[in-house]
């Protein structure tokens, strides 16, 4: 697709919910289901066919995979405000209904949006069955409003589809008529076709099920590095909720924010995650026998080659959640807990103290393993910043100095003013000095609540909460004496 913006929040407590495409046709966003929606693919090199007609809406004939797609152009039937001076449109979006299938183009194709019943409104009141645009999605903080194409309405209006079956050639088509009911079933209506949204992902293209896809969205700052050779590689905020930013790409492309800019929102039960990848491509939909399964390998459900002989690897968004423990730390607070015995678990408050500190942003540390904390002379500080060696001298021991691992790429560089002398547990090991920029507060014992998950060599990672603290709201967790083991 086209650059995907950053659409409004899910309602995942709404009674129904609608997924719908978001397109921009000169200045109007639309929206329009995803249910309708086959194919979203570029303009054909070659151009369009042209088949003449008295009316002015169908602007050609695009072949695609076979299939010979009327499209029209939607500012030839109502007013878009096109820009004359604007380049030309570059994508088609190829829609379905009822067994028949029509084309639009569009200048861009902005991502998906999941709307509430609810959130939907209707504008337009006067019976009209040429109306194209009826209700609206209305604007939100993030996102501009969106009017809700009516695709039935398009092909009626147009009386141009193109239909799945042979009709017999005495098949009359008038002004009032619907795209014929077939007994054909199409493939989104199939119940063993799945319909996907293929995403460039490094190197590689995935086919990942738009079931699963709650948003695309700008990858968001991240919180915590968990290095780019990892498959979960940070951790993220979104909408308040903390979630793993995950890269399943062969050689790990997907980790780097210049090649991956956006972040596919998978959803799972009550588990989020935020897949990274560098472009999505199109919908297809997927019959069970074009995928070849691959039962036992981690998160692939099967390979899929298109009509070219692309390979699109097909992600299992089960597997993927299951070979993913850190998708845990996205479990929303208010999520009722399936046992009563959890539910008292999740409530339990913290038996030791936290220390709260500054390094570019605020992070809490069990005071285990903390010796002592001290301030750094101007020459050792100099020392930090020039990136030569440090040491500083502590109850008559030269310790080494160093800075703290960069946790938030995003954070703010700030000046190391102090250290914090720590010990890994039951090591002999000398202790260690690590530079944070400050000290902030102390939090005492059953003060706090935590959750959280092992992360490999950066030890126990979480989130602390203070009880009725805003301030200490979400505070990532850093063990400082686990951390030890790595810095020393």
């Amino acid at each position: 697709m086209e650059d995907l913006t950053d659409l409004a929040p899910p309602t995942p407590t709404a009674a129904l919910r609608h997924v719908h495409v978001h397109v921009r046709v000169g200045r109007c966003d639309i929206a329009i289901p995803i249910g309708q929606v086959r194919q979203a693919l570029p303009l054909p090199a070659q151009g369009l066919t042209l088949l003449p007609r008295r009316t002015l809406g169908l602007i050609g004939i695009a072949d695609v995979a076979g299939t010979a797609v009327p499209i029209v152009a939607l500012e030839r039937w109502v007013p878009l405000e096109i820009d004359s001076g604007a380049a030309v449109s570059q994508r088609l979006l190829v829609l379905q209904h009822a067994g028949g299938v029509i084309g639009i183009q569009v200048d861009a194709v902005l991502g998906v949006k999941t709307v509430a019943s609810d959130a939907i409104r209707k504008v337009h009141h006067e019976p009209d069955d040429t109306e194209l645009f009826e209700s609206i999605v209305p604007a939100s903080a993030s996102a501009p409003a969106l009017c809700i194409l009516e695709v039935a309405r398009l092909m009626r209006l147009g009386q141009i589809w193109c239909e799945q079956a042979q009709l017999a050639p005495t098949t009359p088509v008038t002004a009032d008529a619907t795209p014929a009911q077939t007994p054909t079933q199409t493939p989104a209506q199939d119940s063993k076709t799945q319909r996907f949204a293929v995403f460039r992902i490094g190197q590689e293209r995935w086919a990942v099920p738009v079931n699963a896809v709650e948003r695309v969205v700008p990858v968001p700052a991240t919180e915590l590095a968990l290095g780019p050779n990892e498959r979960s590689w940070a951790i993220g905020q979104w909408q308040g909720r903390k979630l793993a930013l995950v890269d399943i790409s062969e050689g790990r492309q997907a980790s780097d924010r210049q090649a991956a800019p956006w972040m596919v929102l998978l959803g799972h039960g009550q588990l989020l995650l935020g897949l990274t990848v560098s472009e999505c491509l199109q919908f297809v939909d997927l019959p069970q026998l074009a995928i070849a399964g691959i039962p036992h390998d981690d998160i692939l459900a099967g390979v899929a080659l298109s009509q070219d002989g692309t390979r699109q690897q097909v992600l299992d968004v089960a597997k993927l959640f299951a070979v993913t423990p850190e998708a845990s730390i996205s479990r929303h607070g208010s999520a009722p807990t399936e046992r009563q015995d959890d539910s008292l678990q999740s409530d339990a408050t913290e038996p030791v103290p936290y220390l709260v500190f500054e390094a570019g942003q605020r992070y809490a540390s069990p005071v285990q393993g903390i010796l002592g904390v001290v301030e750094l002379s101007p020459q050792t500080r100099q020392d930090l910043r020039s990136g030569q060696s440090a040491f500083l001298a502590w109850r008559g021991q030269t310790l080494r100095l160093v800075n703290l691992p960069a946790i938030a790429k995003s954070a703010a560089q700030t000046e190391s003013l102090q250290a914090v002398i720590v010990q890994a547990p039951a090591s002999m090991d000398p202790p260690i000095a690590i530079a944070v920029h400050s000290l902030t507060d102390w939090l005492p014992a059953h003060s706090a609540r935590r959750s959280g998950m092992r992360m490999g060599a950066l030890g126990e990672f979480g989130l602390i909460n203070a009880k009725g603290s805003v301030d200490h709201a979400n505070l990532v967790v850093v063990d400082l004496a686990q951390m030890a083991h790595m810095l020393g």
